[in-house]
């Protein structure tokens, strides 16, 4: 005999809820009903079910409107639902959760909205901010929930308040998939105030991204900031303010094609994913954004790189690069033919370097890569060896033999014998530009 109930199977919830957001008792969670009673078992609910209607004294869920308790009750087409215990009670507290009532999806989300914020998850995120704002002595006295008033845009109640050199900053903690509009709402609001807020997570999203992760993410640089533990006490070990900042940087990979046996560079993201320091941040109140890096500039000069390497490969075509070199640094002039093809070859010389890869050609060493400018493109040895050292690449003891002689005579001002050529003088700022400290 197959038994008809499986106390196993996730319980559902009806859409003829009654009570949509209760408290529970015994951590002052706000629960959204429809969402909460999927989590459960039919066996977790039909335990439920008759101790809620047992209980008397201490109720362990109420209504979040009124207050009074509620009770699940199972709908005759399966689901389950909240409902009051004492239909007068609710009634004479004029709760908006009564037969008959249907709330419009604007005061639902409000509802929704001021039940995050009194939940437990929101109270402790709020918490894990204020003590790593409070660790580090550049910011102001942290307030929490400080009411701002204004003339003519009322007043907003921000979870944590300081002030950074004189700019005021606010951090609103988001633990699940709140409201768009309210999220627009607050950001308009604290840019006309001059103020740069920060969206804060207590938890990084798993495969699937809920809408507020992916908003918030891609209108910040592709930043998301979350708080914990760990962070909030590396923070007050370290005497400064660190939060845990997952991002995608654009930047470049290699790439060998078997056929040619070319190595050379293609745009991607690469994750990241560590304790950042506030004060590195780059604050824009007007943007509303904090973050490490610009995206469209770090797109720009990812295809830039890539482009060189393709020339250098002789995939592409040099008057591309050349033209993308006069519209970075908005030459009208032409650029010569050598000087463009030197300019591919450091470049694929630096990203050699740094990827340990032949970038831009066939060989099967990275070191030769190096080489090439020193022997073919004498101007641009010197810009190569300061740029990799001005990146904290050891150009001494990381290679050895013929490269390790070449930038000893460099740097004792020799080249090949004789002195050192002069350096191309248009390349350092272009440097400066691809590779910013």
């Amino acid at each position: 005999m197959t038994s008809a109930f499986n106390p196993d199977c996730p319980a559902v919830s009806t859409d003829a809820l009654q009570v949509e957001m209760v408290r529970r008792s015994s951590d002052g969670e706000v629960i959204e009903v429809r969402a909460w009673i999927p989590t459960q078992t039919e066996g977790q609910i039909h335990v439920l079910r008759p101790q809620l209607r047992q209980s008397t004294d201490h109720p362990p869920f109420t209504c979040f409107s009124c207050g009074h308790p509620v009770y699940l009750k199972k709908h005759i087409t399966g689901g389950h639902f909240f409902a009051h215990k004492e239909k007068s009670a609710a009634e004479l507290a004029n709760c908006v959760f009564q037969d008959g009532r249907h709330l419009s999806l604007q005061d639902l989300d409000r509802m929704r909205y001021q039940g995050q914020r009194e939940g437990a998850r929101h109270l402790r995120t709020k918490e894990l901010i204020r003590r790593i704002v409070a660790s580090d002595h550049r910011f102001t006295e942290p307030v929490v929930e400080q009411t701002w008033r204004t003339f003519g845009e009322g007043w907003r109640k921000p979870d944590v308040a300081s002030s950074w050199d004189g700019l005021p900053v606010v951090f609103e903690a988001q633990i699940s998939n709140t409201y768009p509009a309210v999220v627009a709402e607050r950001t308009a609001f604290y840019r006309s105030q001059g103020a740069q807020l920060i969206w804060i997570f207590d938890q990084l999203p798993d495969g699937y991204w809920r809408t507020l992760h992916a908003d918030t993410f891609c209108s910040n640089q592709q930043h998301l900031f979350v708080v914990n533990e760990e962070c909030a006490r590396a923070s007050e070990d370290a005497g400064e303010a660190l939060f845990l900042v997952y991002r995608l940087r654009p930047t470049v990979t290699f790439h060998h094609c078997e056929e040619d046996g070319f190595t050379t560079l293609a745009p991607c993201q690469m994750e990241e994913h560590d304790l950042v320091a506030f004060s590195s941040l780059r604050l824009d109140p007007e943007a509303q954004t904090a973050s490490l890096f610009n995206v469209a500039d770090e797109k720009r000069r990812a295809d830039h790189k890539a482009l060189c390497s393709l020339v250098h490969a002789e995939k592409a075509s040099w008057t591309d690069l050349e033209q993308d070199i006069r519209t970075i640094i908005q030459r009208k002039g032409q650029i010569p033919y050598e000087t463009v093809r030197s300019w591919a070859a450091v470049v694929c010389a630096i990203e050699a370097a740094y990827l340990w890869c032949p970038v831009g050609t066939r060989y099967a060493n990275p070191v030769s890569v190096l080489n090439l400018v020193h022997d073919a493109h004498p101007a641009f040895f010197g810009h190569l060896i300061q740029t990799l050292q001005r990146l904290g690449f050891d150009t001494v003891t990381h290679l050895a033999g013929a490269w390790k002689k070449r930038v000893d005579d460099f740097q004792h001002g020799r080249y090949k014998g004789g002195p050192l050529p002069q350096p191309h003088s248009g390349s350092r700022a272009l440097l400066a530009w691809l590779y910013p400290e």
